[in-house]
């Protein structure tokens, strides 16, 4: 807040920001940059959580459809580390005999989860059996 004030000599001067106006400015310039700061490194946190999360679940498809394509896929449970040295837990399970389902193909319920068989679910999916069995 400048003031105009008549100083000695005729001349006219300003007054310049009292102390307590310079801090005032200083304590919001402080706390929003600290926000913005704050602000960027959750944003940073967030973004390494969906690319992990991305990749995990990239390796978690390339995972069962690499057993669905050479055939491999059975009836089990399966354990493994992701390429982050987090374990892993394929359950495979035919649900065609809880449907009433005879003399058909399998019909594999597949899920890999994180960690162990009641982990956080990673990728699930159905993927009929071929005539082959497989």
């Amino acid at each position: 807040m400048r003031r105009a004030q008549r100083v000695a000599g005729g001349r006219s001067g300003e007054e310049g920001f009292t102390l307590v106006e310079v801090l005032v400015a200083f304590a919001i310039v402080a706390l929003v940059s600290l926000t913005v700061i704050r602000l960027a490194g959750d944003m940073a946190v967030a973004g390494r959580r969906v690319e992990t999360a991305a990749i995990r679940l990239d390796e978690a498809e390339g995972i069962v459809l690499l057993r669905a394509a050479a055939g491999s896929l059975r009836a089990g449970i399966e354990q493994g580390r992701f390429s982050d040295g987090q374990p892993w837990t394929l359950s495979v399970v035919d649900v065609g005999p809880a449907l009433g389902w005879r003399d058909l193909p399998p019909l594999w319920r597949v899920r890999l989860a994180l960690g162990g068989p009641d982990g956080s679910l990673v990728y699930a999916t159905l993927i009929a059996g071929g005539l082959g069995g497989g």
